[in-house]
């Protein structure tokens, strides 16, 4: 594969919701049957990419972006990516043992 790995994003038309990734894969249109993204793979194993509005501790955006690369579950041999998108995205929220009481 090389030293280079090449993400490829297109904003998300589908957001509904600030918790959901501004920039999702583009389709795999190799795969019209299916509802599949166009994924990367590292070593082997298929990921999805997804791009979050980065914040910073006040809530304020920062014109930034958080990319997050989310294994895919789907067998390696189904090619070309594998499955759709699988994101969880989660705000990074302090651990309960380090609230202030």
């Amino acid at each position: 594969m090389g030293d280079k790995i090449y993400i490829k994003l297109i904003p998300n038309e589908k957001r509904t919701a600030p918790n959901q990734p501004s920039y999702v894969a583009p389709p795999n249109l190799k795969r019209p049957d299916k509802n599949w993204t166009i994924g990367v793979e590292i070593n082997g194993k298929w990921y999805s990419q997804a791009g979050f509005d980065d914040t910073a501790e006040n809530g304020e955006p920062t014109g930034g972006l958080n990319i997050t690369l989310t294994p895919n579950e789907s067998n390696p041999s189904q090619g070309s990516g594998g499955g759709g998108p699988k994101f969880a995205y989660k705000k990074p929220y302090a651990k309960p043992g380090s609230y202030v009481k």
